[in-house]
């Protein structure tokens, strides 16, 4: 089975490549966090104190909302329409069904927005999201945060990259993941949740531009996991994911010449230096691409793509 991702490019329309102009460049982003769950605490809380971008508010309607003690002084609303009309930037850390509505919102009201993964649940939504994005002159970008990950630092990646131009279009896999969580739930959800990080790391770690076609050479779905093998810009990889393990497990094995190279992700993570960790980094580098100077965060076309290939996965 075979797909290609439509060709998109996206963020601002006439995006500068230069440096901003004065001023610019040191005023902090007044930013918005809308939807207060687990991640979108965890969000809030580190926007609170990051050089560069000032939290002016949240956006959350539920009564749960509000019970953060770190968060209290956060000016808390239930609706995207009574933010302030400063408001810059914002995140969209929602339900993953909500997502494209709220971003859409957001981006129509002039906000460069950061989307967590997924980007969408369906493709059209995504295409409509790039889309608006470029008519309101505004950055879309995708919370892909394990291309921050500290292993795949300037060094790795462009090694990865050489083994993968030298992997050629061999039918043995290049790269295998696996990505397992302690959560209780289905199979099938893991592949838009878990899986769809591993989607975007092997398009990114080669170089596979977005309207490259994937190919599922074989699927299995089991009780508690998924496994997939498929086939992207001429390279072969295998994934796994899943969920009810009984420790957290992020591995990835590299076919270097023949030779097995196994990278624990969550060996790096905790390497990462209190403070500069890669939600830290992620942000800062939104902060780049709305001056269109990022330089690893996942535009919005590169999420989409992403979701694309996920949901061909899932479907297969």
């Amino acid at each position: 089975m075979t797909f290609s991702t439509p060709a998109f490019t996206d963020g601002p329309i006439d995006a500068p490549t230069g440096q901003p102009p004065s001023g610019r460049v040191e005023a902090d982003l007044l930013h918005a966090v809308v939807g207060l769950g687990r991640f979108g605490r965890t969000h809030a809380r580190k926007l609170a104190g990051l050089p560069g971008f000032c939290l002016r508010a949240a956006v959350d309607c539920s009564p749960a909302a509000g019970a953060d003690a770190e968060l209290a002084t956060l000016p808390l609303l239930s609706h995207v329409d009574e933010l302030p009309s400063d408001i810059a930037s914002a995140t969209v850390v929602t339900s993953d069904a909500a997502h494209a509505k709220v971003a859409l919102a957001l981006m129509r009201r002039g906000c460069h927005v950061l989307v967590e993964k997924p980007l969408c649940i369906e493709p059209r939504d995504g295409a409509l999201m790039i889309g608006t994005a470029r008519q309101c002159g505004v950055t879309l970008s995708t919370g892909h945060i394990e291309r921050f990950n500290p292993v795949f630092d300037d060094v790795m990646l462009a090694r990865l990259r050489h083994a993968a131009a030298d992997h050629g279009h061999s039918p043995h896999p290049f790269l295998r993941f696996r990505r397992f969580s302690t959560r209780n739930a289905t199979a099938a959800d893991s592949i838009l949740d878990l899986m769809v990080h591993d989607l975007d790391l092997l398009a990114w770690l080669c170089a596979v531009p977005t309207d490259a076609p994937l190919r599922v050479l074989a699927r299995k779905v089991g009780v508690r996991s998924v496994s997939a093998r498929v086939q992207l810009g001429g390279l072969v990889a295998d994934l796994e994911s899943g969920y009810d393990s009984a420790s957290p497990q992020t591995r990835l094995q590299i076919d270097e010449a023949g030779r097995e190279l196994t990278l624990d992700l969550r060996e790096g993570e905790r390497c990462l230096v209190a403070g500069d960790d890669a939600l830290a980094q992620q942000y800062q580098d939104f902060r780049r691409a709305i001056h269109g100077q990022g330089r690893r965060i996942a535009s919005g076309a590169e999420g989409l793509a992403a979701v694309t290939r996920a949901l061909q996965v899932l479907r297969a």
